[in-house]
């Protein structure tokens, strides 16, 4: 009688097939209880997990029993220490190898018989590679046996006594955690996904090479990797800065370069990217506050995500059902992944399911969204893989990778899932996400731009670096106030526009920005300003109204600007009482009209002596 493991670890497993052998055994004449025990301890860099294999059978007759038992292991499952035995103890295994794989058969010693009665297999052995210690966090992807009918499985995991990692995500969700073991019982998916860290430090180096074709000079947009609810930006370098920098109506972080005729430019930059788990509080009101600027175009049918009969999706309404028809109509081909790949879009991938990549998957499910009334947009970036076969990235140019976001109404957030990834791995990335997915660009206006990162080529270059770090990020919050631009020297009697310009010059994002204005002897019609969002290298103009707030007194007033609670600038303003100013203007007049008259006096004179 065979049992199947669908195993699905990366390179690791390919898949474990367990056999019971005896007398025509039938499935309703036993019933199996699978218990795996992964045991972890660290060493260094490295975790390393003692496995424990407890399987029981339980003979539901009383004239069939089970006396065989033999498992088969991909070479590539790299095991050692192995121990076998059964209730009556130690088992001496038979081992075979061939090309692809390890077969361990294993004969019951004296195999209990009748009816209720209980035998049971222990296989024990270390297992080097199994966890992941991906930068900050760790990673797992265990195996889950197939269910069948008459069949219990729990999966154990025994985290190092001395960590204080936490487990972030899993898909499913355990039905236990306490301490430092979790513990799932009879897992309905194809494998279990486990991060432990609640987020993930990449070092991050991008190529941009910029070149103008034109013999008149041209300006240029690149697209440097943006903050997002999920992501966050710390800027180390870029070795020539932008003109000017923006972001546009879906979040993009745009620089603006200038180039002279048939110029080149190649623009390096460097940061860290932090990965959350969870959305951050900083970011998540302004993307709140744009949805209603955007909803028009998130609902729009652009070229590559449109369909001309949504027959098929009568039935298919809400999220979950479109990403599960994506899912399960496309088949990934992996073959297009180093070709010159041509971008199918909706309506052609439908015609040619087995022809998707992760571009195909994802303007699939925008398409169906946008026709349901769902918004939705595309993000392109890179996503971390540990295994091309399970989590391929196929975009053109670099290693890139593209997934679809769509607009929840209730919690009032974007939720980012990746259909391709769950065709390929049978990892579920629809009701949780992973900290391996970088963003790049935003596409909710334009399928088309801005290019990502690794877009911006000569030839075969590799422009696209990302690597995981232990290295913690720093902030460095820095503004600085430029263009100051308002009358030092005022009446009591009028009033005054003022304008100034704030500019960021620190590494990373600033949300919700504060600017308050205080005075002293000055009246300011508005004191308080919020920047909603300043990227590095932004600039944002702030312009206030001004007056005296004493009359008919010469005083000096003084002007404050605070920014993120700093004072960054203090300003000493003259006022002038109206009177003041009149009498000057008398006495300027009258100046004017005497030497007027002098002058008219002198040339009098001039035609009298002539004469």
């Amino acid at each position: 009688m065979k049992f199947l493991f669908k195993y699905l670890f990366f390179v690791l497993i390919s898949s474990i097939i367990f056999h019971l052998s005896s007398a025509s055994v039938l499935a309703a004449e036993f019933k199996t209880d699978y218990q795996v025990e992964y045991n972890l301890s660290q060493s260094q860099n490295n975790l390393n997990s003692q496995v424990i294999f407890k399987i029981k059978i339980i003979n539901l007759k009383s004239e069939v029993f089970v006396s065989k038992f033999s498992i088969s292991i991909p070479n590539t499952f790299s095991i050692t220490n192995l121990k076998t035995s059964d209730d009556n103890g130690y088992i001496t295994p038979k081992i075979t190898t061939d090309e692809d794989k390890t077969k361990i058969e294993l004969e019951f010693s004296n195999p209990a018989v009748g009816k209720d009665s209980v035998n049971t297999f222990f296989l024990n052995f270390d297992q080097a590679n199994l966890f992941k210690v991906n930068g900050k966090i760790w990673e797992v992807v265990l195996p889950v046996i197939e269910s069948k009918e008459n069949e219990s499985h729990t999966v154990t995991v025994n985290l190092p006594e001395t960590t204080n990692k936490k487990i972030s995500i899993s898909k499913p969700k355990p039905d236990l955690v306490t301490g430092n073991k979790i513990i799932w019982n009879n897992p309905n998916t194809r494998t279990i996904y486990a991060v432990f860290g609640e987020s993930q430090v990449y070092q991050s180096e991008l190529t941009y090479h910029l070149k103008n074709d034109q013999i008149y000079p041209i300006f240029t947009e690149v697209a440097f990797p943006p903050e997002t609810p999920n992501q966050k930006i710390f800027l180390q370098s870029i070795n020539k800065p932008p003109e000017s920098v923006r972001i546009d109506e879906d979040g993009n972080y745009l620089g603006k370069y200038f180039l002279k005729p048939l110029e080149t430019k190649t623009i390096v930059y460097k940061s860290l990217i932090e990965v959350y788990s969870k959305t951050r509080d900083e970011a998540t009101p302004y993307f709140r506050s744009i949805i209603n600027q955007q909803k028009n175009h998130l609902l729009t049918a652009k070229k590559y995500w449109q369909i001309s009969k949504v027959d098929f999706a009568e039935n298919i309404n809400t999220p979950k059902e479109i990403y599960n028809f994506v899912t399960s109509s496309l088949k990934y081909n992996y073959s297009k992944i180093n070709s010159n790949n041509k971008r199918l879009g909706a309506e052609a991938v439908l015609s040619n399911p087995d022809q998707a990549v992760c571009m195909e998957f994802t303007d699939l499910f925008i398409a169906i969204a946008r026709e349901k009334g769902i918004y939705s947009r595309e993000i392109q970036g890179y996503g971390f893989s540990l295994d091309p076969k399970l989590q391929p990235l196929s975009l053109s140019s670099d290693i890139l990778h593209a997934w679809p976001e769509y607009y929840d109404l209730k919690t009032e957030s974007w939720i980012a899932v990746d259909p391709t990834w769950e065709n390929t791995s049978g990892i579920d990335y629809f009701s949780s996400f992973d900290l391996n997915h970088i963003a790049f660009v935003i596409h909710g206006k334009n399928p088309e731009y801005p290019q990502p990162a690794g877009m911006y080529k000569i030839e075969n270059s590799r422009d696209v670096s990302i690597k995981p770090t232990t290295d913690k990020p720093i902030e460095k919050k820095e503004i600085v106030i430029e263009g100051i631009n308002f009358p030092t020297t005022i009446s009591d009697k009028k009033s005054y526009k003022g304008k100034f310009i704030i500019k960021n010059n620190g590494n990373s994002y600033l949300w919700q920005v504060p600017v308050n204005l205080e005075a002293k002897n000055i009246i300011i019609e508005k004191e308080k300003f919020v920047i909603p969002v300043l990227a590095p290298f932004e600039k944002k103009s702030i312009t206030f109204n001004y007056s005296s707030g004493e009359k008919n007194k010469r005083i000096q007033g003084i002007l404050t600007i605070n920014v993120l609670q700093k004072q960054l600038l203090e300003q000493k303003i003259n006022i002038i009482p109206f009177i003041y100013t009149l009498i000057i203007k008398i006495f300027a007049v009258l100046l004017g009209l005497s030497v007027l008259f002098l002058i008219y006096r002198v040339i009098l004179n001039i035609k009298r002596h002539d004469h």
